[in-house]
């Protein structure tokens, strides 16, 4: 059951990649409608209706922030990889779980950035929640940097 389940989800993390590729490049010609859609039903008096005089700004940060979470979801693509294949304690692990951390510290310094240019509450949760997920992810590359010595050191001694 454990196979058939990292199968599914490394089929998630694909089709979460793929539309998260569709999505990136449209940004610049979907946010309007979903600001205008936003204004409509909050009103113009909503924080959201402020992108309106940040667009391009508002653009390209969205555009920056998706190309790291783009670049974490490969990473998370490569691990699944090789939890599949039963061989996660590699090299390959450590590097990708450094990587992402400091990707989600990117995303936190572009959402916080953002603020200062126009707030809006989910910017603020973003950049929590990706902050928090850049900690965690540097400690479990340490964790991952120790179990593959140790694996690597077991393997040598049998």
């Amino acid at each position: 059951m454990s196979e058939k389940l990292n199968r599914v989800f490394k089929i998630c993390l694909d089709v979460f990649f793929y539309i998260g590729l569709i999505i990136e490049v449209t940004v610049p010609l979907t946010l309007g409608k979903a600001v205008d859609m936003t204004v409509l039903a909050l009103g113009e008096t909503t924080e959201y209706a402020r992108i309106r005089d940040h667009y391009v700004f508002a653009v390209i940060s969205i555009m920056l922030a998706g190309a790291f979470a783009l670049l974490i979801l490969r990473e998370l693509r490569k691990m699944m990889k090789t939890v599949i294949e039963d061989d996660c304690f590699v090299q390959a692990n450590v590097d990708s779980l450094r990587r992402m951390g400091t990707f989600a510290f990117v995303i936190t310094l572009v959402k916080v950035i953002r603020c200062f240019v126009y707030f809006t509450p989910g910017a603020v949760i973003t950049a929590a929640v990706f902050c928090f997920a850049g900690i965690l992810s540097k400690v479990l590359s340490k964790v991952f940097d120790r179990a593959v010595s140790y694996k690597e050191e077991n393997d040598l001694t049998i």
